[in-house]
């Protein structure tokens, strides 16, 4: 634990203020306070009465790592980023101070240049040297960009690749982001891989392609949420709770019209309840509207959502679904109780031949 730390631990500890530790030693109490945060140390003079003081002896208070932890590069930037809003020149030096410290600690390095780059894009201030300090906040980007830690190079990629956006330099930003493997793991204030490529469509004037990568991730992601709430579906239904189970159902249901999807997705979920249930005057009335949802004609081109990426996607081969669900409706010994139904025959007949 980094000498600062322990002072202020020690001292609070003991219920001491910083200006009781200032005046025991005889110095201000904006001294004390910049002990705590790192930015300065106490005087060598000052150890052995500090120590007393704090009732620790000296190699508790230089008790040094070999690295940090994260919660002490935790610490550490928010003062930093406490300093930085003060004055950020004294910030840069502070933080180069920590960094020499500490070199090889790409955590505390990604986290501090992530925090300057911030504040300094945030800087009005015309007499900073703002080109000198996003120069060195780019050198160190581009060092971490080297790690062999995935997570941390991919992170530091990111940020580069936003910077090249933010000075529209699309190429640069481009050739960035091929490099970058999409993950979901990384700093979760990132943006994804597909929220920077549309950004860079975007300055180059592609918006019809931004469009089309936004309509085919959508698509994506909503399948995706259907499926998950279908699953829920089958996990409230095995712990008992079928109250909870149609109210999920219910809204994956509404998913349906909020954002364009095929008719025959609405009563999917509702099946899997149905099915549990086995009351067979109400399966029978579900498997009508499905059947007849499949004979209804659904084209992405209609959507306002996803009609870019139309001509890219197979439309959905609904007579092949009819035959397989009809096809099980007749000899899954599962729908036995179905079959016995003087209604099941009707239905089979009705939607056999469309």
């Amino acid at each position: 634990m980094p000498m600062n730390i322990v002072i202020q631990e020690q001292r609070r500890l003991l219920g001491l203020t910083q200006e009781q530790v200032a005046d025991y030693l005889g110095v201000s109490t904006p001294a004390v306070s910049k002990w705590e945060k790192g930015i300065t140390s106490p005087d060598i003079g000052l150890l052995p009465p500090l120590a007393r003081l704090l009732k620790i002896d000296l190699n508790t208070l230089f008790c040094f790592s070999e690295d940090l932890s994260a919660e002490e590069i935790g610490f550490f930037c928010n003062e930093l980023a406490k300093q930085a809003r003060e004055n950020i020149l004294s910030a840069f030096d502070v933080a180069e101070a920590k960094i020499h410290d500490y070199p090889h600690n790409e955590q505390l390095l990604l986290n501090v240049t992530i925090i300057l780059d911030s504040l300094l894009l945030q800087t009005a201030d015309d007499t900073l040297p703002i080109d000198s300090l996003d120069t060195k906040i780019s050198g160190w980007y581009l060092q971490l960009a080297e790690s062999n830690d995935e997570q941390i190079r991919n992170s530091a990629n990111y940020m580069r690749v936003s910077r090249y956006i933010r000075q529209g330099n699309t190429d640069a930003a481009q050739e960035v982001l091929d490099t970058i493997q999409d993950k979901t793991d990384l700093i979760s204030a990132l943006p994804d891989k597909l929220m920077l490529q549309v950004s860079i469509y975007l300055q180059q004037h592609k918006s019809e392609l931004a469009a089309l990568e936004l309509e085919k991730a959508l698509f994506k992601e909503i399948t995706r949420v259907q499926m998950l709430l279908t699953k829920l579906v089958d996990a409230e239904l095995a712990s008992g709770n079928t109250e909870f189970a149609y109210k999920i159902a219910e809204k994956a249901s509404a998913m349906v019209d909020v954002f364009d999807m095929w008719e025959y997705n609405r009563y999917v979920a509702t099946y899997q309840i149905t099915e549990q249930e086995k009351n067979a005057d109400t399966m029978l009335h579900l498997l009508e509207q499905m059947l007849e949802a499949l004979t209804t004609h659904w084209s992405l081109t209609d959507s306002v959502l996803y009609h870019r990426m139309a001509p890219e996607t197979k439309t959905v081969q609904s007579r092949e679904l009819m035959s397989v669900l009809l096809s099980g409706l007749e000899t899954d010994p599962e729908c036995a109780y179905l079959r016995e139904h003087p209604k099941f025959k009707d239905l089979i007949e009705k939607y056999k031949d469309k």
